[in-house]
C-alpha cells in the first residue's frame, strides 16, 4: 500500500495563480496540533485566571463596602451605647442621694457590677491580637450593650424597691403635723398649769392660742376627720386621725367646723374657725398632737415656715 504524504498549499493573491507546496510530514502536523491544543489551553486558562480576578475584586469591592457600613454602625452603636451609659451613670448617682435622704441603705459596688469584670484567659489575649479591629470593636460594642441591659434591669429592680419605700415615706411626712393650725399668742403652754377655773395645778394636753372669733384654723397634716362635733369642756370639736404616720390632732372651743365626719383633708385646708364653746375664758384654740396615743407637746411639731415638708 502506498504511504500517503502530506502537504501545505499556499495559494497566492487571486490573479497571479501561483501555488506553493510545502511537503508536510505526520510529525510536524501532530505537532502542531498540539501546539494548537496547548494554545487553546492556555488562553483558556488565562481567560479563567482573569474572570476569577475580576470577580474576586469585584467581591473584595463589596465586602469593603460591607465592611465599612458596619463599621458605621459599630460606631453609632458605641456612641449610643456610651450615651446610654451616662444617662444610667446619673440615674445610679440620684438613686443614691435619695436613699441618703430617706434613710436607705446604699446599693453595693459589687451589685452594681452586675457579674461584670474579669481578666481575659492567654488564649483570649492571644487570639485578640489576630483579630479583626472591627470584629473586635464588634466585641466590645456587643458586650457594653449587654452591661447596659443588666444595669437597667437591676435599675429597675432597685427603683421599684425604693419607690415604693418612698411612696410610703412620704405619705408619711405628709401625715406628721409640722405647721401651726393658727398664727396667734399662745396664752397656755403645753405640761402643768394652774387651771383657770379650778386653780389646781394640773396638766394642760395641749397648748391654747388666742385670736379672734372666726379666725380660720388649717389641718396640721393630711389626715382623714375621725370625729367632728361637740364634747363636753372642749365644746366644738374637730379629731383628725392620721393613720401612716400613727398620729391624731385636736382642734377644740370652735365656733364651727367647716369639714364633715370622714372627710379626707390636706395639709393647710380651712377645717373650722376660733370660737369660745365648751369650757373656755375666751376665744382661742386648744390644738393637740397625739403621737401613738400619747400625749405630745405640738410645739415641738412645728416646723419653721422656710422648710419644705410636701
Amino acid at each position: 500500500m502506498k504511504k500517503l504524504e502530506w502537504s501545505i498549499l499556499l495559494v497566492a493573491k487571486e490573479g497571479t495563480g501561483r501555488i506553493l507546496k510545502v511537503p508536510c510530514g505526520r510529525g510536524i502536523i501532530i505537532t502542531a496540533l498540539i501546539f494548537i491544543f496547548l494554545g487553546t489551553l492556555g488562553i483558556g486558562r488565562c481567560v479563567y485566571f482573569v474572570s476569577a480576578y475580576g470577580f474576586a475584586k469585584l467581591s473584595m469591592y463589596y465586602q469593603l463596602k460591607e465592611n465599612q457600613q458596619l463599621k458605621f454602625k459599630v460606631q453609632f452603636l458605641s456612641k449610643i451605647a456610651k450615651e446610654q451609659s451616662g444617662r444610667i451613670d446619673k440615674c445610679m448617682l440620684f438613686e443614691d442621694k435619695t436613699r441618703l435622704a430617706f434613710g436607705m441603705d446604699p446599693i453595693s459596688s459589687d451589685i452594681r457590677n452586675v457579674g461584670v469584670g474579669g481578666r481575659p484567659d492567654l488564649s483570649e489575649s492571644a487570639f485578640s491580637s489576630f483579630a479583626d479591629p472591627i470584629l473586635m470593636k464588634t466585641d466590645t460594642v456587643k458586650e457594653n450593650i449587654q452591661t447596659l441591659l443588666r444595669q437597667v434591669k437591676l435599675e429597675d429592680t432597685t427603683f421599684s424597691s425604693m419607690t415604693s419605700v418612698v411612696d410610703k415615706q412620704i405619705d408619711v411626712w405628709a401625715q406628721r403635723p409640722a405647721t401651726m393650725p393658727v398664727w396667734g399668742r399662745i396664752t397656755s403652754v403645753f405640761g402643768y398649769r394652774i387651771h383657770p377655773f379650778t386653780g389646781l395645778n394640773v396638766f394642760h394636753e395641749g397648748i391654747d392660742i388666742s385670736n379672734p372669733i372666726g379666725t380660720p384654723i388649717h389641718a396640721t397634716a393630711d389626715g382623714v376627720t375621725a370625729f367632728v362635733g361637740y364634747k363636753d369642756y372642749f365644746g366644738n370639736v374637730i379629731m383628725i386621725s392620721h393613720p401612716a404616720s400613727g398620729f391624731k390632732t385636736i382642734f377644740a372651743h370652735l365656733l364651727r367646723a367647716a369639714v364633715s365626719e370622714g372627710q379626707a383633708v390636706k395639709r393647710g385646708d380651712l377645717i373650722g374657725y376660733i370660737g369660745s364653746t365648751g369650757r373656755s375664758t375666751g376665744p382661742h384654740l386648744h390644738y393637740e398632737v397625739h403621737k401613738l396615743g400619747a400625749m405630745v407637746n405640738p410645739v415641738d411639731f412645728v416646723l419653721p415656715t422656710d422648710t419644705m415638708v410636701d
